[in-house]
């Protein structure tokens, strides 16, 4: 039996018939940067939210980027975040001349907040908790701590659309908060795509203004801006896949406690889940010894993992290059991601192919 990690091909034969008529709209229009439908999608995902405002933007990195200018964090300033996401959450704030400060995490993957506040120093300016896996951060928490010392808080939302803490979404207690629509994502484009969402209407205004050349209007800039649009096929295609994200959602929920109730007696750890969090699983992310072994055996026998991310930033070549110098104490990131597996989560899972899964597991520990 095969596993595949994702099937994008079988998500797009569930929805084709609606996309379709929706794609020939956007291209019968000639609109395929400015059609309502983004617009549309924008008002949607922000009354979803339960902010005021929402964005599109090309991608979710674009979306870190343009927030943190937009908010005028810059050379001299300090940002707090986590050593274990995908690259892009420290390149942002590296592309706007800021510098990275890392704190560890816990053992759910998500920002150890009691460490936040060690970390902060005359120079911080803001906190970027990473929602990793579909898992919100303690919300709560980095909110008193940035209202103590005066912070910015950037919520890297990319794996946490359809997520809560408490009743809390992203975008909801913080500055803003920054979503990816990349193609492996629950609400996921036929390309790369990204969202900003946030209650701030200055805010909203100039990253609007920065994502198009910086123009005021039409051959007028006042800034030197950046082309961050999303287009209307991506926003086609993705007021679509909205409508049917709960129950994506739900299947995802419903695959996860599958392997939970399954594999609870095995010598693997499952993710560890605050009771404040509505987790959308985005990943399903176990650890286990012998890691690489392991995923090389279910490899051979058709079940194919990932791992998200085996390498932390803090240790990529792109940061010791530029920091040759900088040593972080980050043991509990350091150990998870010797440890950590991604398995196949997504909602075209059969119980059959879970299964196989789960047989294979049992085998193994």
């Amino acid at each position: 039996m095969q596993v595949p990690y994702v099937d994008l091909g079988g998500q797009w034969l569930a929805i084709k018939d609606r996309v379709i008529p929706k794609i020939s709209e956007v291209l019968e229009s000639g609109l395929y940067l400015e059609h309502p439908i983004i617009n549309a999608l924008e008002d949607r995902i922000a009354n979803r939210l339960g902010v005021k405002f929402a964005t599109s933007v090309n991608s979710g990195t674009d979306a870190l980027i343009l927030t943190l200018a937009a908010l005028g964090v810059t050379r001299g300033d300090e940002v707090i975040t986590v050593p274990n996401s995908f690259i892009a959450s420290v390149a942002a704030i590296e592309h706007v001349g800021a510098t990275t400060v890392f704190v560890d995490v816990g053992p759910d993957h998500l920002i150890d907040v009691e460490q936040i506040e060690q970390a902060v120093t005359p120079r911080t300016r803001a906190i970027m908790p990473v929602h990793l896996e579909g898992k919100m951060a303690d919300m709560e928490s980095i909110n008193r701590i940035a209202k103590k010392h005066g912070l910015l808080i950037i919520e890297d939302a990319a794996q946490a659309f359809g997520s809560k803490f408490l009743n809390y979404q992203p975008g909801n207690l913080s500055d803003a908060a920054c979503f990816s629509f990349h193609p492996l994502k629950n609400l996921n484009a036929a390309g790369d795509g990204g969202l900003v969402a946030t209650n701030n209407n200055e805010l909203i205004e100039k990253v609007n203004i920065l994502k198009n050349h910086g123009q005021q209007s039409r051959n007028i800039s006042h800034n030197f801006g950046f082309v961050s649009r999303l287009d209307s096929l991506q926003a086609a295609i993705l007021n679509v896949k909205l409508d049917d994200l709960d129950s994506i959602i739900i299947q995802r929920r419903l695959n996860a406690r599958r392997y939970q109730t399954n594999l609870s007696d095995c010598k693997i750890q499952m993710p560890i889940i605050s009771s404040e969090v509505f987790h959308s699983y985005h990943l399903f992310v176990i650890e286990i010894n012998d890691r690489d072994r392991i995923q090389k055996y279910l490899k051979n026998v058709g079940i194919e993992t990932k791992i998200h991310y085996p390498t932390l930033i803090s240790d990529q070549v792109a940061y010791t290059m530029k920091y040759p110098e900088k040593k972080w104490h980050l043991p509990t990131a350091n150990d998870q991601c010797r440890r950590i597996l991604s398995l196949p989560i997504h909602q075209n899972l059969s119980v059959s192919q879970i299964d196989y899964v789960l047989e294979h597991l049992r085998k193994l520990s």
